[in-house]
Order: C-alpha cells, then sequence, then structure tokens
C-alpha cells in the first residue's frame, strides 16, 4: 500500500475529459440557478470500474441456470473482492490524489468501487477545470419540494494518471445537512385508521398475492434478513405503532448508519421499512440510511447494502426518472447490483411514478416493480386488476437487453425493458401510512417495490425451511422458467396508453404480472 505518490511523467499528469455523472441542465428536471458560490461546501463520489467484468456475468449466468452445474454457487465475499474488486493500490493511490489537492477523503466502499472526498466549490473548481452550478432538481420523495443539486455546464479535466485507474466521477452535491436528529417524543399508538374497502392493509395485500398461504403454512420471513435501503431515517414509534395498529407483530429493524449522520425523517423512508417489514414480520429487517436522498448519499448505499452481503433482499423506492441521471449513474447502479446476483441477493427496486424508464430498475441486474390498480370486494376478494397509468416502465437509455428477454420484449431497440412484474400502486387504491403520529394515504410503486421484497423474504423462509438456497436475482428465471411464469396473475389492460398499455403476457407496465408467493415458493428451481 503506497502512503505517497509516486513520480509521474508530464505525459501522465496532463489533463484529460473525463466521463462523469455530473448532470447538465435539463428541461423540467434540472433548473440551471447559475454558478455555486465558492466558498460552499460539496461532496462527491469516485467511481471504480469491476474487475473482470465479463467474467463475473459469465459466472453469474451460470450461477442462474439450472442445467449448469454451478447452478446456486453463489460467490463469498472474499472470493468477489479477490476476484473482482477494484485493485486496492488504485484505490489508495487516488485516495491520495485527492487529499493532496486538498480534498478530505471520507468513506470508501466495503467493496471499494465508490470513495467519497468533500471540500469546497472552489477547490473543487480548480482541480477539475470546471464551474460548479446550482440546478434545482425535481425529488424523489412523494409530494416534496424541488432540492439543490450541483451540475456542470462542460466535462471535467483530470490527470491522465487518475483517468486510466478510474471510472469517473459520478455526483457532485451540497454537503450533508448537519445538526442533531431531534428525539422521537410520544408513544406508540395502537389505534386502528379509518377503513376504505380498496384502502389497502397489510391483510388486504397478502391475500391478493398469496401471501397468507405462506403464512397459514408457518413462513413469515423468519430466519431471513430484508434489507431495506433509504435517505435519512423514520420514527421507530411510527412503526410500531403502523404495524401494531395493523395487527402486524415484528421487532424494531436494526439502522446501519452508511455515510454521515442523518439529522431528519422522510416520509418514503418510513413507508418503505413499514411495508416491507409488515409483509415478511418475522424476518430480521435491516436498513441502510444515508444522509438524505441526493445521489452521493442514494448511489453510496445502495451499493453498500450489497457490498457488506448482509441480507436475502434489498428493496429500493428512491426511483429517479433513467432520463435526468447521467449515463455513468445507471452503469453504477447496474454494477452494484450484478454484484449482488454473484452474492445470491434478490434485489427489487420501484420503476417510479412517470410512466417511463427509471434507475435504479432499469439494470437487468434488478428485478423492477411497476404499479397495478387493484379493485377489492367487500369481503377482500379481488373484482379486477389493471396496469396503473403512471407505472414505471419503457426502455433504457444506456443498457443492453439480456438475452433472455431477447424473445418476449418487442420494439426494444436492444435495450434493457421493464417492469418486469407488477403489484398495487394506484394512489385511487391507497395504503397506509403513520407518519410523524398521523395516519395517511398514498400510492406508488414506492409501495410495490417494498410489499415485493416482503413477498420475496417470505418465499426464502419457505425455501430456508425446505433446505433449498436463498432465491436470489430473479429475472433470468422470470423470463425463461414457465412453471414460474404460469403462477403470475396475467394483467392484460390498463396502462400509460401507446406500446405501454398492458396485453396478455409479458408488457411494459405490469411485465408478467401480478405475483403469487405461493406460487414462486414452490416453482422457483
Amino acid at each position: 500500500m503506497p502512503d505517497a505518490l509516486p513520480p509521474f511523467t508530464d505525459a501522465e499528469l496532463e489533463p484529460v475529459t473525463t466521463i462523469d455523472g455530473i448532470p447538465n441542465p435539463l428541461p423540467g428536471v434540472y433548473t440551471d440557478m447559475g454558478p455555486a458560490p465558492a466558498e460552499g461546501e460539496f461532496r462527491s463520489l469516485i467511481a471504480f470500474g469491476t474487475r473482470n467484468k465479463a467474467v463475473l456475468e459469465e459466472t453469474v449466468k451460470h450461477m442462474y441456470d439450472p442445467a449448469h452445474p454451478n447452478f446456486r454457487k453463489y460467490m463469498t465475499q472474499a472470493e468477489w473482492m479477490a476476484a473482482h474488486a477494484p485493485n486496492e493500490v488504485d484505490v489508495q493511490l487516488v485516495r491520495l490524489w485527492l487529499e493532496s489537492q486538498g480534498f478530505a477523503v471520507n468513506f470508501t466502499a466495503t467493496n471499494r468501487l465508490l470513495i467519497e472526498f468533500t471540500g469546497t466549490v472552489q477547490q473543487f473548481n480548480d482541480v477539475f477545470h470546471t464551474t460548479l452550478h446550482i440546478f434545482e432538481r425535481e425529488n424523489p420523495q412523494i409530494g416534496n419540494p424541488p432540492i439543490d443539486v450541483f451540475g456542470t455546464l462542460e466535462p471535467l479535466e483530470i490527470p491522465l494518471w487518475v483517468a486510466t485507474k478510474i471510472r469517473g466521477v459520478i455526483s457532485a452535491d451540497l454537503a450533508a445537512e448537519k445538526g442533531v436528529l431531534p428525539p422521537e417524543g410520544g408513544g406508540v399508538v395502537v389505534q386502528a385508521p379509518p377503513s376504505g374497502t380498496n384502502w389497502m392493509t397489510p391483510a388486504k395485500i397478502a391475500k391478493a398475492y398469496k401471501l397468507d398461504s405462506l403464512y397459514s403454512m408457518g413462513y413469515r420471513g423468519q430466519g431471513v434478513k430484508l434489507g431495506v435501503t433509504v435517505g435519512a431515517t423514520f420514527k421507530y414509534k411510527d412503526l410500531q405503532s403502523f404495524w401494531q395498529s395493523l395487527n402486524v407483530v415484528r421487532n424494531d429493524p436494526t439502522i446501519v448508519q452508511t455515510m454521515e449522520p442523518f439529522v431528519t425523517r422522510y416520509i418514503e423512508s418510513t413507508l418503505d421499512v413499514e411495508w416491507a417489514g409488515a409483509m415478511a414480520p418475522d424476518s430480521d429487517l435491516i436498513v441502510y440510511s444515508g444522509p438524505d436522498a441526493r445521489n452521493t448519499s442514494m448511489i453510496y448505499t445502495f451499493n453498500e447494502a450489497i457490498a457488506r452481503n448482509e441480507v436475502d433482499v434489498i428493496t429500493n423506492s428512491f426511483a429517479h426518472r433513467e432520463d435526468s441521471e447521467p449515463a455513468l449513474v445507471r452503469l453504477q447502479y447496474s454494477d452494484s447490483a450484478l454484484q449482488a446476483a454473484a452474492y445470491g441477493i434478490t434485489v427489487v427496486a420501484a420503476t417510479g411514478d412517470s410512466g417511463g424508464a427509471d434507475t435504479p430498475s432499469v439494470s437487468p441486474w434488478v428485478t423492477g416493480v411497476g404499479g397495478t390498480r387493484l379493485t377489492l370486494n367487500a369481503n377482500g376478494s379481488i373484482q379486477s386488476e389493471v396496469a396503473w397509468q403512471k407505472s414505471g416502465c419503457g426502455t433504457s437509455l444506456t443498457l443492453l437487453q439480456p438475452d433472455w428477454q431477447v424473445n418476449v420484449v418487442g420494439n426494444a431497440n436492444g435495450k434493457r425493458a421493464t417492469a418486469d412484474l407488477a403489484l398495487n400502486a394506484d394512489p385511487g387504491t391507497p395504503y397506509y401510512v403513520y407518519y410523524l403520529a398521523q395516519w395517511k394515504l398514498y400510492g406508488g410503486t414506492s409501495f410495490s417495490s417494498p410489499v415485493f421484497a416482503g413477498l420475496m423474504a417470505t418465499v426464502d423462509s419457505y425455501r430456508k425451511a425446505n433446505n433449498l438456497p436463498r432465491a436470489g436475482y430473479l429475472n433470468s428465471l422470470l423470463y425463461t422458467n414457465a412453471d414460474i411464469k404460469k403462477t403470475f396473475r396475467d394483467i392484460t389492460s390498463g396502462g400509460p396508453g401507446g406500446i405501454k398499455t398492458a396485453g396478455v403476457g409479458w408488457d411494459y407496465p405490469s411485465g408478467w404480472g401480478a405475483p403469487s408467493a405461493l406460487g414462486l415458493a414452490t416453482t422457483i428451481p
């Protein structure tokens, strides 16, 4: 491990343009508010590429091929690090370079794919030969105002020797908010919320997607670790008020602080944890929390939740329109998810609520969960289920179509298509949320993803009890195994319209349709 920078030739020190994930102005997404104050603080991520990535992809392909002798032989963390982590010397050299430029290097990801560094705007401008601007962007959290991020009007420049060792600079954000998280106060309130036939409770959702069948057999997520990636945090008393009021008995989650301390609470994070935990009540719930919902926090936290290899299933609902994220951001999410597939971790993500493709669900290594409108009869039976008109779906701008989609998806232009499946998300058939001591009703694929993650945690409890390995990466099997496909309830109408209208078989807004927990438990090989 070097403790000082080696000498470099003049050519190696020559600044070159580097690929970066820092946004440019985009109408309706990023509004340029002008140059950022020079004395302001920033935080940023540098990404490193996965070593021997083509070999890893082939290895993972064999892990999920029932006919291959390496089927379900998942990699250990030590094996992945030895074969595919960025070279430790390269990461250390880049750290030393950043520090030599006056930056602070605060966090290095467990898998060495990311490092976070901080400093002043003036330092950033000087080192990368650019001018950071403040961009106002739409907020990924339900109903919240726009947030400020940093962007540029031109590419960054860095020394050639640094550029050869990194994938790029993939974020630049305002400094994490400083302060102290306010105490929770109050107590757990056990009181049933106002009722409505199509207002969703855990019991109604469990019945609609045949989780109740697994519950009746004694499988409720026991022995399974369920991960949720969030920005900021929540109130434990809100969680228990939600669960106990809706007859869910479960333990509090464990929080893993991935970066800077969080000093606020989000409704998005609250609903993700409430609903994931409700669907697998006996699972061990682990929440990976970054300081906020900006890219620096969410990219690092998503990657860290996977790199630690602690959980069986991970859900992410902090989705962004794919066209709002630079290509390098999309690729970074996908590389993290590829590592999850190698570990045998199921990664699911909301496809978003814009009717278009979202990041990170567009990764072929992520199962993209779209939205439906589930209408129930008074006794809780299903009256109808159609694709939601705002279900996130479409073809990726960057990520190529995997081989398991080639004979299924038309009009994809050779790119990955979503969604893969769908559950209730329509605000007209909303979910309960208990947030800051109040009952609320919301919709969106921010619910369908944690619900499906909890469903898969329950499926994994069935598998473990029957001496089967965890389900892991789902997509290739969803598209190629006829027995699995038959267990889905086909959604044949609704959706955003045009080619994104639901029909028989796979379609953009609903994928293969609505899942059956019992069906997946008994058909996944």
